[in-house]
């Protein structure tokens, strides 16, 4: 995928949630579960939080020649660290979270535009296993978004 073929996926997926997520009323996004413990907020916390990684990683890649692994080895500690930042985000206002997730997004697609098409292409060492920086994107950005787009459908049907 070349960096405007990213770009367009990860607006069109942001776009997407905007829309699964219009005219559904602050109470019922911060009450309505997604999960047996998360709200849509919560949801929109999570989804940001993953989106901000990515671009710490575009940073790090950067910097260094490539990003740093979060030291998440296993499912476990995946599902440990999503719930430690859906904590950290609970008593945060609706308005909030809205304002990270814009902000995230926004945020991310500034990075990945500052990136070449090899950038994207190019096998990252060690602990990435030749993962490359458009696979971490993906995974933290468009492609997580679709996987959570069903539960929102879910909870705006109530």
């Amino acid at each position: 995928m070349t960096r405007d073929e990213l770009l367009k996926a990860m607006r069109q997926a942001h776009a997407d949630c905007l829309s699964a997520l219009a005219d559904i009323p602050d109470d019922v996004m911060a009450t309505r579960r997604v999960t047996d413990r998360w709200t849509l907020k919560d949801l929109l916390g999570h989804l940001a939080m993953w989106e901000q990684v990515a671009t710490q990683f575009i940073a790090e890649y950067k910097r260094d020649g490539a990003p740093q692994p979060l030291g998440l080895q296993d499912d476990a500690a995946i599902d440990a660290h999503n719930e430690r930042q859906v904590a950290l985000r609970r008593d945060w206002p609706l308005a909030r979270v809205r304002a990270e997730f814009d902000v995230a997004h926004r945020d991310l697609l500034a990075a990945v535009a500052s990136l070449s098409d090899d950038d994207l292409r190019q096998s990252l060492p060690g602990a990435w296993q030749g993962a490359t920086l458009e696979n971490l994107i993906a995974w933290n950005s468009h492609e997580h978004l679709a996987e959570h787009r069903e539960q929102i459908r879910r909870a705006r049907g109530g």
